[in-house]
Formats: structure tokens, sequence, C-alpha cells
């Protein structure tokens, strides 16, 4: 069976992990403080991952959201937000390398998304909402909407691996008992 871990990386970050076809376990943490300058957040994500991955069994899948260029973001965010995430990612697949993960691998935010709430477009706090809302369906009681995205990337990953997954998580193919009857 197939150790997934993914990460929905941001200073606040989000993690989810388990086998394919299995319950994850799943949290979040931050790197730094409040205030940090990037040079402390770079230090702790560092020092996180590098621990996170060294005890074995090691995952056999690292999958991260895919990171958008800045002029993706249509001014939403300022260059230093972005050269931050860069230093993050870069970060991650960097000690994912080192310790010898297999599959180091992106995901598309709206291909996630399509895949776990059925819908690619949201406006980012109402997907937000729908992903915790699906995760909590599933019984992944997140506590955040990084534990949210980081469940919904894990659980695309495994849809990946295994499709037939997808069945059981896809809100297109979610049936519901309605009286006697079970509907699509």
């Amino acid at each position: 069976m197939t150790d997934v871990l993914a990460v929905d990386l941001a200073t606040n970050t989000g993690w989810c992990r388990g086998h394919v076809g299995a319950v994850p376990v799943f949290g979040s943490l931050r790197f730094g403080k409040h205030n940090s300058r990037d040079c402390a957040i770079f230090a702790d994500a560092l020092s996180w991952f590098s621990d996170f991955l060294y005890p074995k069994p090691r995952p056999d899948v690292v999958i991260l959201e895919a990171l958008l260029p800045p002029s993706a973001w249509g001014g939403e965010s300022q260059a230093s937000t972005f050269n931050r995430l860069a230093g993050l990612y870069s970060i991650m697949l960097g000690v994912a390398h080192l310790r010898n993960i297999p599959e180091i691998s992106t995901a598309s935010v709206p291909d996630v998304r399509a895949h776990f709430i059925g819908a690619r477009s949201l406006k980012r706090a109402m997907a937000k909402r729908a992903v915790m809302d699906r995760c909590w369906r599933l019984d992944w009681q997140v506590k955040n909407d990084n534990e949210g995205d980081a469940c919904a990337l894990w659980s695309y990953a495994c849809a990946l691996i295994d499709p037939q997954l997808a069945m059981n998580v896809v809100p297109l193919f979610q049936r519901k008992l309605i009286g006697d009857w079970l509907v699509d």
C-alpha cells in the first residue's frame, strides 16, 4: 500500500498522511512567530520537514500544491509573499529529495478542488469552507482550512494512484439515502 504525505504549504501549513484507501492522519502548524523574518520561517520549515521525514517508514509519495506565479494572483498578494512561498516550496522539495522520497509531485489547486468538492472556480473563502465541510462529512475532523486543504490534496493524490477511490469522495459519485431510496 502506498503511503502518501500531502502538504498545503504556507506560513500556516497543513499536512495529511496515510496509506491509499485508509483513513489519514493530519495536522497543522505555523512556521515562525507572527512577525518573524523569512530566515526564521525557513529555519522552522527546514527543521520540521527534515524531522518529519527522518523516521522510517518514510512516505512513498510527497505531494504539494503547485506554486502559482505572482502574475496569477491578480495583485492579491505582495511579491514578498510569493518569495516566502517559493522559499518554503524549495525547502520541501529539497528535503524530500535528500530523504530519498521516491515520488515528489505537485497538483494544482483547481484540480484538487474539482476532485474533492466538484468545483474548480469558487472564490477562495467559499472553496475553503466547502473543503472543510467535505472533510467533516467524511468524518475527518479537521480544525482549520490548512488541514482541510491538505486532506483534499491527499485524497486527490490517492485517487490518482487508485482511481476507484474517487468514487468514495467525489461529490458527483456520492450516494444519499432519501427515505428508503438510495439516489445519486
